[in-house]
């Protein structure tokens, strides 16, 4: 009954939202004013702030403050899973890619392990640490690269960057390329939406079939598009009742979107988006 009252007051809150950012999303793949499903989590996953296709109907996701993923069949509406890989920390950003699911801590440790044996982890040197701030990792299955965005200072040893950096790290060789593959400035947004606008990546994921990039902010709630060259393509502001704090986004193989939501005090939230 809860979880259908929540869901009844967001639908009800994007009823009478501004027309105004629904115009600006006739030309977008997907109406993010009108979920297809909206999922209620667990209390206890109200920090949930990282989201990864698992397999068919299910999704893995992390607990903002403990080394554990969380399994999510979105068919029963329940976790079915759960593994603790590590100890206590800020987790932002999980990832499964074939068998191994990566995640890795906002002060850029990244950890490795087989999902078919658990409780050996690995962990991968990388270039960053506390000052960048790591928000978002994601998979890029055209290039085999991990995206990792960076929320604060985009800079590492070596390299200068006047923006909100997204590195990448190449599988097969187990290397970091040294540049960003994007880099997010405030002022090329602001020619886009006509004001001032401040941008800080939350999460990161790759369409499945373009090789889009998208990019969540919670700072002004926002979801940003590169195309498959690497150009800002589409800029969408989120409705706050709809997204309170977007921190999770994650693509099924048809490419159906999936975003989540810490929520304060409650559940965290999940919404489904099916492609126009």
């Amino acid at each position: 009954m809860k979880e259908t009252l929540r869901i009844v007051f967001i639908l009800f809150s994007l009823a009478i939202y501004s027309k105004s950012f629904a115009q600006a999303d006739s030309v977008f793949a997907y109406d993010l004013m009108d979920p297809d499903e909206i999922y209620i989590l667990p209390e206890y996953l109200e920090e949930v702030s990282a989201l990864s296709f698992y397999e068919d109907n299910q999704l893995a996701m992390l607990n903002d403050e403990q080394g554990r993923m969380y399994v999510y069949d979105l068919e029963s509406r329940k976790v079915v899973h759960r593994v603790r890989f590590h100890g206590d920390g800020d987790f932002e950003g999980i990832e499964r890619v074939g068998d191994y699911i990566y995640a890795i801590k906002s002060n850029g440790k990244l950890y490795r392990f087989n999902v078919h044996m658990e409780g050996v982890v690995e962990e991968i040197k990388t270039p960053f640490d506390s000052g960048n701030n790591v928000e978002g990792l994601g998979h890029d299955p055209h290039t085999d690269h991990l995206l990792i965005a960076l929320k604060e200072d985009g800079d590492i040893k070596g390299v200068d960057v006047k923006g909100k950096a997204i590195y990448s790290f190449h599988l097969p060789t187990e290397s970091f390329q040294k540049t960003p593959r994007h880099v997010i400035q405030d002022k090329e947004l602001k020619r886009v939406v006509g004001s001032k606008f401040k941008f800080k990546p939350s999460a990161v994921a790759v369409h499945p079939t373009t090789g889009e990039v998208y990019v969540l902010s919670f700072v002004q709630r926002s979801l940003l598009v590169f195309d498959a060259e690497g150009k800002p393509k589409h800029l969408t502001k989120l409705k706050g009742s709809l997204f309170p704090q977007p921190e999770g986004i994650a693509f099924m193989p048809n490419g159906d979107l999936f975003i989540s939501n810490e929520v304060e005090g409650e559940g965290g939230t999940i919404l489904k988006f099916v492609s126009n």
